[in-house]
C-alpha cells in the first residue's frame, strides 16, 4: 500500500470543503426561499387585494357617472315630474286609475256569462 501524498492529501480537503461548502450553501438557499415564502404571499395576497380594489373603483365611477346623470336629470321640470308620479304624486284634479288584471282562472271565457245563485 502507497502512503497518500501531501498533495493528495491537500486535494481530498479541497473536495471536502467544496462539497461542505456547496452543502452549506444550497441549505442557507433553502432556509432563506423559506423566509421569503412568507412575505412573497404576503405580496400577492395585496396584490390581488389592489385589483378587486381597482375594479370596484371603476363599477363605483360608472355608477356615480349614472347617479350624476340621474341628479341632472331631476333638475329639470319633466324629470321632476316624473320622478315625483313614480313616487305616487298627483296634480290637483287628477284621480288615479288601477287597472287589473284578471286571473285566467277566475275570468269568463269569451262568449260566456258568469251566473250568480240567488242564494244568500
Amino acid at each position: 500500500m502507497r502512503p497518500f501524498s501531501l498533495r493528495q492529501a491537500t486535494s481530498r480537503r479541497n473536495r471536502l470543503n467544496r462539497t461542505a461548502f456547496c452543502l452549506l450553501l444550497g441549505l442557507a438557499l433553502i432556509v432563506g426561499l423559506i423566509k421569503l415564502s412568507g412575505p412573497l404571499a404576503s405580496i400577492q395576497r395585496e396584490h390581488d387585494e389592489l385589483a378587486r380594489l381597482r375594479r370596484q373603483k371603476a363599477e363605483l365611477e360608472v355608477e356615480k357617472a349614472r347617479l350624476e346623470a340621474y341628479q341632472s336629470h331631476l333638475a329639470t321640470d319633466y324629470g321632476l315630474e316624473r320622478a315625483a308620479r313614480r313616487e305616487g304624486y298627483l296634480r290637483p284634479g287628477e284621480r288615479r286609475l288601477v287597472f287589473v288584471r284578471e286571473n285566467a282562472e277566475d275570468a269568463p271565457s269569451r262568449g260566456q256569462t258568469q251566473r250568480q245563485s240567488d242564494s244568500p
